[in-house]
């Protein structure tokens, strides 16, 4: 039987919730408040979009992790790794919510993509539909809000390197702008961390915090 954990919540998963909800609410404000991209925003979409195309095949098998099955691949390796079915299905949970969930906001805000804002758009990959929020980014940072608790200190700075490497490649393939982004990262860490907190995974490895069935 899975239970909430009673334990007192990590500073860390604490910081990821505070830190996820404040950047998609901030991002999601400055979207919403503006019919152009800011100028800042704009500068910053240029410089990683106008990266040598040399770049583009170190960073898309990555990238691949942010799409729907390219997630599933992660999930049936946490499965395989850990042997741990709440960890595996807390992953499953978090990037299928962060990937779905992602389309309703892109239509909730409806911002377009960078080749419907901006000129001169160098893009490397096709993609339809909408922008804000991206949904690559929502669900390679909603695995890494899963899973890194559950790693060693040195591959939970790998996983959200990863993460980061995600959102990156999503702007340098001209199909997401900055904001997109940091409102998927946002959007990946709340719904990971509470994912977590639903299937009563401890703070740091894979036992439960104190007052977990570890049935």
């Amino acid at each position: 039987m899975l239970t909430l954990a009673r334990g007192k919540a990590r500073l860390g998963e604490v910081t990821a919730v505070l830190g996820g909800a404040a950047l998609l609410a901030a991002s999601w404000v400055v979207v919403k408040a503006n019919d152009q991209v800011p100028l800042w925003e704009a500068r910053i979409f240029v410089e990683v979009n106008g990266l040598s195309d040399l770049l583009w095949p170190i960073v898309w098998p990555p990238m691949q992790l942010g799409n729907f099955v390219g997630s599933l691949i992660v999930v049936a390796g946490t499965a395989l790794v850990s042997k741990n079915a709440r960890l595996t299905v807390a992953a499953l949970l978090a990037s299928q919510v962060a990937f779905w969930t992602a389309k309703i906001v892109k239509q909730l805000v409806s911002r377009g993509r960078p080749t419907a804002l901006l000129q001169d758009v160098h893009v490397r990959e096709s993609a339809g539909g909408l922008g804000y929020i991206s949904g690559h980014s929502a669900v390679a940072f909603a695995l890494g809000a899963v899973l890194a608790p559950s790693l060693s200190r040195r591959w939970r700075v790998v996983a959200f390197v990863v993460a980061g490497g995600v959102g990156f490649s999503r702007i340098y393939a001209g199909v997401h702008l900055p904001l997109d982004v940091v409102g998927g990262a946002g959007f990946g860490l709340l719904f990971g961390t509470i994912s977590r907190w639903l299937f009563g995974l401890g703070g740091e490895g894979l036992p439960p915090r104190p007052g977990v069935d570890p049935a």
